[in-house]
């Protein structure tokens, strides 16, 4: 899996944002990203994403077993708010619905996102191991998982012979909570880490908040992101090179989720990889940007 991946979120629905899902894979496969992740709720319309990269797979030049290509099931991947989105059924059916989109045999990783309080964990884990022995996934994975809930299932996958692979979270410089224990599992037990979210630093994380609260925050943010750039610059980076350099510095981590909106945005992010050392001064300049999770509340 390339350190980069490429997150179909924003290429879904119109011919034109087809034509541009296609020049982009086709740069990334040339540039060695190999990683293309998707998921059925890509849309509107629903499974548009899955379908429209279905269409663009075999025109590409890399072939399909050269791509590690991942999808999801569970929460947000069935229109309306069903109980029990991680049951046995839920599962097993959005895994053949995403096959059936992007013409596919199998997916190389396939991730359950969220404990569902609806099914039992075991009958989770079963249903990913099932997917597994029936040659539908290469490996499966975990997304929005708290810490021991993760262990739990990593445990019962194993002791199946389905071992836990990879774990998807949303990470960036200013939403840190998976260092928070999340981080502290993955390394210890070896799992693979995919990050998503990393490039998204001028989202206000209290949106929907107060006009006050936000108004207050705005020019703390702005301060915040000519810290960042400053910092950035001194390291020869652009911004969003350093927030990827900063992310995949941990040794758990192996592919950064980006979704740049042309092949320059691309070839800025992959140059991120030509420096991810930071020294202790640079980490700590970097922390005082952004507000921490224990202080937004």
């Amino acid at each position: 899996m390339s350190a980069i991946g490429i997150s179909l979120q924003r290429y879904y629905g119109h011919d034109e944002s087809t034509t541009v899902m296609r020049s982009l894979l086709d740069g990334a496969i040339s540039m060695g990203i190999n990683h293309i992740d998707t998921a059925p709720q890509y849309g509107p319309p629903y499974g548009a994403a899955e379908e429209n990269f279905g269409r663009l797979l075999p025109k590409l030049s890399r072939q399909r077993e050269e791509l590690v290509i991942a999808t999801q099931a569970g929460l947000g991947t069935q229109p309306g708010p069903f109980a029990g989105f991680a049951s046995r059924k839920r599962v097993v059916a959005s895994l053949e619905a995403s096959l059936r989109r992007m013409g596919l045999e199998y997916v190389d990783v396939f991730y359950v996102h969220r404990h569902d309080p609806f099914t039992p964990l075991e009958e989770t884990m079963g249903a990913l191991d099932w997917v597994v022995r029936q040659g539908k996934a290469l490996y499966v994975g975990l997304s929005g998982y708290a810490p021991a809930l993760l262990q739990k299932g990593a445990s019962m996958l194993n002791s199946m012979g389905t071992p836990l692979t990879t774990c998807k979270v949303s990470y960036s410089m200013r939403n840190r909570w998976p260092e928070y224990g999340l981080f502290d599992v993955l390394e210890e037990s070896g799992f693979g880490c995919v990050t998503e979210g990393t490039l998204d630093l001028e989202t206000d994380p209290l949106a929907g908040s107060s006009e006050s609260v936000d108004e207050a925050l705005q020019l703390e943010f702005e301060a915040s992101h000519r810290h960042l750039a400053r910092i950035a610059e001194a390291r020869g980076q652009t911004p969003a090179q350093c927030a990827i350099s900063w992310t995949l510095r941990r040794s758990c981590m192996t592919s950064v989720l980006t979704h740049p909106s042309s092949m320059p945005d691309l070839v800025e992010y992959a140059a991120a990889l030509k420096n991810t050392e930071f020294t202790d001064a640079e980490l700590s300049a970097i922390a005082e940007c952004f507000t921490s999770p224990e202080e937004l509340y």
